[in-house]
């Protein structure tokens, strides 16, 4: 994995501030952030950076659709259940 860029920071749409790259480049468990194409293309070459550091099946679940918002709180509580 290229960690070069990890240091830089850009404004967050999701967020509503500055975060580092790398927290864009793992927040997905450990893929980037669906949006990290809107956040980064005026700073860097980001779809090389995905195309060179990433698979087809992870850039699939990278962009994939978001799910309903209840579907992902009830799949977040089961993660954390499994978890303990």
């Amino acid at each position: 994995m290229n960690e070069s860029h990890d240091a830089n920071t850009s404004y967050c749409r999701m967020l509503g501030h500055h975060v580092p790259f790398k927290y864009c480049r793992t927040v997905n468990d450990s893929l980037p952030c669906r949006k990290i194409k809107d956040c980064w293309f005026e700073r860097m070459d980001i779809e090389h950076f995905i195309g060179e550091n990433y698979t087809d099946d992870e850039t699939g679940r990278i962009f994939a659709a978001p799910s309903q918002k209840i579907t992902a709180l009830i799949d977040l509580i089961n993660k954390v259940k499994n978890n303990t």
